[in-house]
This record gives C-alpha cells, structure tokens and sequence, in this order.
C-alpha cells in the first residue's frame, strides 16, 4: 500500500458520508477505539476517503463542476460496514486498522476509479480498497473488538481541505 502524502494545511481530500449517517448512534463506539489508534480522531471525522490527499491548480468552482460532471449518473446506494482488518504499509512498518465495508465496494471503487482518471487526470496506482480507517499499530496481531453492523445510504459526496491544525474543513458537497 502507498501512504499518501502528510496532510497540510490546502491540501484536498474528497470523501464519501460524515460519519452521522454511516454510524448514527453508535458514533461513540467508533470514537472510542480512534482515539485510542488514530491521533486526528478529534478533528477529522470518521469517513471514506474517494481521492487521498492531493494538490490541485483548479479552483474549488473548476473542481466541482468536474465533480458534478462524472456524479450526475451516480445514484444513492447502500453501504453496510462490519469486521475490522489490519492492512500492512511496510514504507512504515505500520498498520491500519480498517472498518471493513461490506456492501457498496463496487460503488465506491467505480467512483474512485472516475475521480482519479476523469477529475484528477492520474492513472491510479494503487489497488483502491474502500473501507473507514479506525487508526494505526504497529502490532500486527492487535485486537479490536467491534461487533457491530452499520448501514446506511450514501447520497453525497464531500470534498474536504485540510485546515491549520489538520481539521477537516468541507469546502462543498454534492448529492447524487
């Protein structure tokens, strides 16, 4: 896997769903194990990353009317998550620790697909696998305990910028 560049503050970021509507009212489970693994766990929240983190030349009106054109055949679609699994970087000698997404993976990679050769013109060149980052270890034999399923639909897509304190800031959202 390729770690993507630190964020900073400018840089974009383009995810699918606020973790409210993927997690409802078990947002606090969630939490609990991101603040144990993932420093950023109180400013950026939980969500599935579409394009990781790039710098762009367009203006945010260029880069949603790109947006808006490859998403105007995109309808809502469901997206269940469960299961967690550790995904190896070994540029680093860590491990993510993932929410596994379960229903709504073709969605997403399609998506992600599009975003990257039709908005971003860059062939992408690492093998895309949706899921929502809980944080990191570098125990590979780590074990987290999460039981639960959650569902939702995702209707929108949110394009996000990094702020000065690594915040997540959402310059626009577009429904599908």
């Amino acid at each position: 896997m390729i770690v993507p560049e630190k964020l900073k503050k400018g840089d974009l970021i383009g995810v699918v769903a606020p973790a409210s509507p993927i997690i409802g009212d078990n947002i606090e489970e969630i939490q609990k194990i991101r603040k144990k693994y993932d420093e950023l766990y109180s400013i950026i929240p939980p969500h599935i990353t579409l394009a990781f983190p790039f710098k762009s030349d367009i203006s945010n009106k260029e880069l949603k009317e790109k947006l808006q054109n490859i998403l105007i055949k995109a309808k809502p679609f469901k997206l269940t998550c469960s299961g967690i699994s550790l995904k190896e970087d070994e540029n680093i000698n860590t491990f993510y620790i993932f929410l596994n997404i379960t229903e709504g993976t073709e969605t997403l990679k399609c998506l992600h697909k599009q975003i990257y050769n039709q908005v971003l013109n860059k062939n992408e060149i690492i093998d895309y696998i949706p899921h929502l980052t809980l944080g990191n270890t570098k125990n590979k034999n780590e074990k987290i305990n999460l039981n639960s399923v959650f569902s939702t639909t995702i209707d929108s897509i949110v394009i996000e910028s990094i702020g000065e304190n690594e915040e997540s800031i959402i310059e626009f959202e577009i429904k599908l």
